[in-house]
């Protein structure tokens, strides 16, 4: 008896297609093909200064390798870190209110305008009734008014 050792992949079944859209990464070779038993080195390049990012963080997306195999390759994630300048300063805070009778609870969802002799930002609040941004120091003074349906600002 003999044992034949092959795999194929069927149609539709193949590695999921990644969604292009992530500005700041990019790879010198989308494609390529590598013998059995062979390896090859992918350079990967992080750019900061896209249009995309205008705020400090992590930003991460996911690399997605394809190959023409029957098993799954994982995904590599991958994260930027994007430091503040040292002229920035980080504006952040707690939306809350409080019912006549109730204690003060944060306000998920709420509107958040910062406004400078420069520019002007609005932002809404996250489920913790918090906000973030960060502004360069220039920008002083600011004014910042919270407001939210059903609530004086």
């Amino acid at each position: 008896m003999s044992v034949s050792q092959a795999a194929e992949v069927l149609p539709g079944y193949g590695q999921c297609a990644s969604t292009p859209g992530v500005s700041w990464l990019a790879d010198d070779n989308p494609q390529m093909t590598i013998q059995p038993g062979a390896s090859a080195k992918l350079v990967v390049t992080l750019d900061a200064n896209v249009p995309a990012i205008s705020q400090p963080g992590s930003y991460t997306a996911t690399l997605t390798v394809g190959a023409k195999t029957p098993y799954r390759m994982a995904p590599v994630t991958v994260t930027l870190t994007v430091n503040p300048p040292k002229s920035w300063g980080k504006i952040t805070g707690t939306v809350a209110g409080a019912a006549c009778s109730a204690a003060s609870s944060p306000l998920a969802g709420a509107t958040v305008r910062i406004n400078s002799g420069k520019a002007n930002y609005t932002l809404k609040t996250d489920s913790s009734g918090q906000y973030v941004l960060w502004l360069d120091t220039r920008n002083n003074p600011l004014t910042l008014i919270a407001a939210k349906d059903g609530w004086a600002p």
